[in-house]
């Protein structure tokens, strides 16, 4: 088969993922011989890994780009590892992100939700999700992840709706679940709740105004209290005024009352250690209905709750009949209005605090008394900090368990209710009549209707849905069909690969419900990636047009520059900024193993014409090809008394000290990519293929068949390579392995390759020829302007490494001779590797050569005393950027080190 000049991806990828998936390739293959198996037999050479699911109704994004990327290529190198691998795909239902773009759709239409039955409006959403979901599906199959696509789990398929639902009821009946009317965070717009987790926090700029409460015992010695808010419009609200109990300043006026001002109620003034003496006047005004804090404080001291504010975010009658149905702003300017013209208004200071905001719509987050559902958390939290802590869970990074563990300790209990129609239907029914027989709240799972009746009694449906976060807990268990009486031999899984952002969001509550479910811990592992930054380091926002769209870089620079240019350099949990650049750098490398590839092709048809050979008749060819090995001084380790040596898997011999040195390094090269996912090290096991591939067996090893053509060999090595690769670069080793025209079958099925034998001797005596000829080359690039472009010849003297490698260093070292001195030396002495070597160069042009690296020398000297001057300079090192003083430090040490070597090479010579 003739390989193409050059490798275009968009030629190769749509055709090679559709046979791959044709074929089953995703697929865990077990033999029946293992179903039998019972226990830790049964899980033995199994990997599993589940697709946090994008939403299904979106595109994908630059994080999905990078989940993929690291979780397709665990799957496909322990697939050839021989384990059976399940890569899991999903699909989010998405429900919040989901229903804004909805909502939003409506009201481009010109409709809103109100038009709508609740009913009606789910199926509407559902609809439109299922007109846009194929769109996801494509993107992941366009990055190449290998996942088994006949068990795709959409977040409200009927299995992980049965299995939400069983476990609500179980919490139900556990006594887990209640009915309480809590603060919660609450969007106006949205008209929905959100757990705590689910809010930005921003620091904005705003006031801290002082107003006075005055006492209404009027012959006390302290006549008014002032509070410091940055709310004035929820004064309203108030119940009481709180001090410190070991705030002096107030200790005379401790149960008084105070008068509420522009009203006509008195609160009392409590002791409680929520107020801070040290912050504003010390005294605090307390609203338990508006401020989750306050909540707290009222629960204390039972103080009633005032609620002033709607959940349209406008005030209420409670708070006076002049400011029912302004906005929360409206009334705050005119409260400080009516505050100052009252004389109550006493102060007011620029401050900088943190302001709640929807993450979705950006509206300040209004804090309401609103009767939900919640969880408590409190013997969830206590198991999974248990497992937690015996090291159950390993972490990456190692620090997140205990970051982890500590947010398990102050958890809150779980706010799952949800006032949007998209999501799996909360299956509780309140009793219609509140004087009837029965519990106030039942469970059922009959939520397709309104109403229903049991023994008589009516009752209504909670019109509510579940937080998604709630259902997305269940993940490793539905994804793997785990079910009580049937356990899943994937359960629980290899690792839990996921983004460092949604630690506590998601991971936490897949623990907690894990362990409630099935009484073990989801996964073994977690992997936390951290955020993409643009190239600057910045945070991607559509706002700051700096987003990147993975798809874009996938159609112009193929899957595998982009899997390889998000790795590269990525460590766990950091957040990290990436540039197209890296992506054009995994571009490079995929073309320079097609080139090498298509070489190495090229050598075996040409030899395999010569020797009359066709390569149906391969044990013949090989059988010709075992040479003898005296130039190397040793003899090959193909023995197979090493386990870690399979001769089955290759079938090759070494006939130089070049082509043991590559069998060492690919050897030292796939125990070091082991090695590194086995600590899920990508981006450290992407730079060893790089500059094994690039460095050592394009540099040397293939120039140096340029001359030997050991074509067993040569397939050999290049197996090795592609299969090492593939993981991380899946469509270009397939698209290599298919135009081979030895190889059968696809990469995808090939084994993890064995270990190469190899003779040490003769592998150490070619990384000192390297270093030989590594000197010849630098020297002659350093005389290049002197010489003219001219490559000047090699003596050597009593050296048997050269003397017996003569054509090899020719031909690396491209001069135009390698010969003896004949006890005659001439030229300039390499002195670097250590070896009796001359370049053949005129006396003339080494003069020139000396002079040119001293005035070198110089003209960097005066660089360098510009650049010491510039951190002599105190207004420059406090006043100039960080950065920029860096990068003058650094400059300095730079050509500190090059007068250094310049130096060096002039003593050389």
């Amino acid at each position: 088969m003739k390989f193409a000049s050059s490798y275009e991806p968009q030629n190769f990828e749509t055709d090679i993922y559709a046979a791959w998936e044709a074929t089953g390739k995703f697929l865990p293959v077990i033999p029946d011989s293992e179903y039998a198996l019972e226990g830790a037999e049964a899980k033995r050479k199994r990997f599993s890994i589940v697709m946090p699911p994008p939403n299904a109704n979106g595109n994908l994004h630059i994080g999905h780009g990078l989940t993929v990327a690291l979780e397709d290529s665990l799957t496909r190198y322990y697939r050839l590892r021989g384990e059976k691998a399940w890569y899991i795909p999903g699909a989010d239902h998405a429900g919040f992100e989901t229903w804004v773009v909805y909502e939003r759709n409506l009201e481009k239409d010109g409709h809103t939700r109100f038009e709508f039955s609740r009913d009606e409006l789910y199926a509407r959403v559902w609809n439109f999700v299922q007109q846009q979901r194929g769109n996801m599906e494509l993107q992941l199959r366009a990055l190449g992840a290998s996942c088994a696509w006949q068990d795709l789990t959409f977040t409200l398929d009927e299995n992980v709706v049965r299995r939400v639902y069983a476990t609500f009821e179980k919490m139900w009946r556990d006594g887990m679940v209640y009915r309480g009317e809590k603060l919660v965070n609450f969007c106006t717009k949205h008209q929905t709740a959100f757990a705590d987790i689910e809010v930005e926090h921003e620091d904005e700029d705003g006031y801290l105004w002082d107003i006075a409460y005055p006492l209404v015992d009027d012959s006390a010695e302290i006549k008014e209290i002032i509070v410091s808010t940055t709310r004035p419009e929820t004064l309203f609200g108030d119940t009481a005024v709180a001090v410190n109990p070991t705030d002096e300043r107030y200790k005379a006026v401790a149960g008084k009352m105070v008068k509420l001002p522009l009203s006509k109620r008195e609160i009392p003034i409590i002791f409680d250690e929520h107020a801070d003496p040290s912050y504003g006047t010390g005294a605090v005004k307390i609203t338990p209905a508006h401020d989750p804090d306050d909540f707290e404080v009222g629960n204390r001291h039972d103080l009633p709750r005032v609620t002033v504010i709607g959940f349209d975010g406008k005030m209420l009658a409670t708070a006076g009949a002049e400011y029912e149905g302004l906005t929360t702003a409206e009334c705050r300017k005119k409260v400080l209005k009516e505050l100052k013209e009252a004389g109550f208004l006493r102060g007011e200071k620029k401050i900088r605090h943190a302001v709640s905001h929807c993450y979705k719509c950006g509206t300040v987050i209004e804090p309401l008394l609103k009767e939900q559902w919640f969880i408590d958390t409190e013997k969830l939290a206590k198991v999974a900090i248990s497992h937690l802590e015996n090291n159950e869970i390993k972490f990456h990074p190692e620090n997140k368990q205990k970051v982890l563990t500590n947010y398990l300790k102050e958890l809150k209990d779980w706010n799952i209710s949800r006032q949007i129609p998209w999501g799996i239907a909360i299956p509780m029914f309140k009793k219609v009549d509140s004087n009837a027989d029965g519990d106030e709240w039942v469970f059922d799972t009959r939520v397709n209707l309104m109403e229903i009746e049991i023994g008589g009694v009516k009752y209504r449906r909670d019109e509510d849905t579940f937080d998604t976060w709630f259902s997305s807990s269940h993940w490793p268990i539905v994804c793997t069909n785990w079910e009580e009486n049937k356990p899943s031999d994937f359960y629980p899984l290899n690792v839990m690969e996921t983004g460092a952002d949604i630690l506590f969001a998601w991971v936490a509550r897949m623990i907690m419900m894990g362990l409630y479910v099935t009484n073990e811990v989801p996964f073994k592992e977690v992997y936390l990636h951290g955020l993409v930054l643009d190239a600057n380091g910045k945070k991607m926002s559509k706002s700051k047009g700096n987003v990147i769209n993975p798809m874009d870089l996938v159609s112009k620079y193929g899957s595998d520059a982009f899997r390889l240019g998000i790795l590269r350099g990525r460590s766990a949990g950091m957040n990290q900024a990436f540039s197209e650049n890296s992506v054009v750098s995994g571009q490079k490398l995929c073309n320079k193993l097609w080139n090498i590839s298509r070489f190495i092709q090229g050598v075996i048809e040409e030899e395999t014409e010569k020797r009359g050979f066709s390569y149906a008749n391969i044990d013949v060819v090989l059988e010709n090809e075992q040479v003898g090995l005296t130039d190397r001084g040793g003899s090959a380790i193909h023995e197979s008394e090493s386990d870690k040596i399979n001769p089955e898997q290759y079938q090759y011999t070494t006939n130089n000290m070049g082509e043991d040195w590559i069998c060492r390094e690919l050897n030292r090269c796939r125990a070091q990519v082991e090695q590194c996912m086995a600590e899920y090290r990508f981006a450290e096991a992407i730079e060893v293929l790089y500059a094994t591939i690039w460095d050592k067996y394009a540099d040397w090893f293939v120039e140096s068949q340029k001359i030997y053509k050991n074509t067993s060999l040569l397939k050999a090595t290049l197996e090795t390579i592609l299969t090492m690769l593939h993981p991380f670069a899946p469509f270009v080793t397939e698209a290599i392995w298919q135009n081979l025209s030895w190889t059968s079958g696809m990469i995808i099925d090939a084994k993890w390759p064995s270990k190469l034998g190899y003779d040490e001797i003769s592998a150490e005596n070619f990384e000192r020829l390297k270093m030989v000829v590594t000197e010849i080359r630098a020297t002659n690039t350093s005389l290049s302007n002197v010489a003219k472009g001219k490559k000047f010849g090699v003596l050597f003297g009593e050296d048997i490494l050269v003397d017996d490698n003569t054509l090899l260093v020719k031909f690396l070292a491209r001069v135009p001779f390698v010969m003896p001195t004949n006890g005659a030396p001439r030229g300039l002495h390499l002195a670097l590797a250590n070896h009796e070597l001359y370049l053949d160069v005129p006396e003339a042009v080494v003069a020139d050569y000396r002079t040119e690296l001293e005035e070198r020398i110089l003209a960097i000297g005066r660089e360098l005393d510009g650049l010491n001057a510039r951190m002599m300079n105190p207004a420059y090192v406090e006043r100039a950027p960080a950065a920029l003083v860096k990068e003058t430090r650094d400059a300095i040490s730079e050509k500190e080190g090059l007068i250094k070597r310049l130096k060096n090479q002039i003593e050389a010579i």
